[in-house]
């Protein structure tokens, strides 16, 4: 896969950066041990919660499929958020490795796919008014924007882990 460059690169550094933190700290709250959370935390999240009536995270410990999916967000996307960083952040790099690519497609895909639940539940939630409905939707947007676009930019890559293009 070739190397991401300019504003690019950045627009996914900094996505993968921040969702390390915000999927330890705020959306970690679904499925972590009560004990484990400090206040503050707990606080940022009830913030949250009341300023966009976030019908999730607001109700994710009686939400056993939410549960699961932060779980495999948790198990399965941190890593490749860290790996993602570090890739992101070598700006001297000219291709990733064949295999980032993979876990590239396979990050997209997946997150992708468990967007589709999320923003239903959001969108047809009939317990907020529309304008909450837009501003909740407009904050989970980008979780299926980015893995969309790494998704599309790694299965349309040519280039292999030596950065040569593939023959056709």
């Amino acid at each position: 896969m070739n190397a991401l460059q300019g504003t690019t690169r950045l627009s996914f550094l900094g996505f993968f950066a921040s969702h390390i933190i915000i999927t330890l700290c705020i959306d970690g709250q679904a499925v972590f041990p009560l004990e484990w959370i400090p206040a503050f935390l707990s606080n940022m999240l009830a913030f949250e919660v009341a300023t966009f009536n976030d019908p999730l995270m607001g109700n994710a410990r009686n939400l056993l499929w939410f549960q699961s999916l932060v779980s495999c967000e948790l198990l399965l996307q941190v890593p490749y958020f860290c790996v993602a960083v570090y890739f992101l952040s070598k700006t001297t790099l000219t291709a990733y490795p064949d295999w980032f690519r993979c876990a590239s497609i396979a990050y997209g895909a997946h997150t992708a796919t468990t967007m589709v639940p999320i923003l239903a539940t959001l969108v047809t939630n009939p317990d907020v008014s529309l304008q909450e409905r837009f501003l909740i939707t407009a904050m989970y947007i980008p979780y299926l924007i980015f893995p969309l676009w790494i998704l599309g930019i790694a299965a349309t890559d040519a280039a292999t882990a030596t950065g040569k293009p593939k023959r056709s």
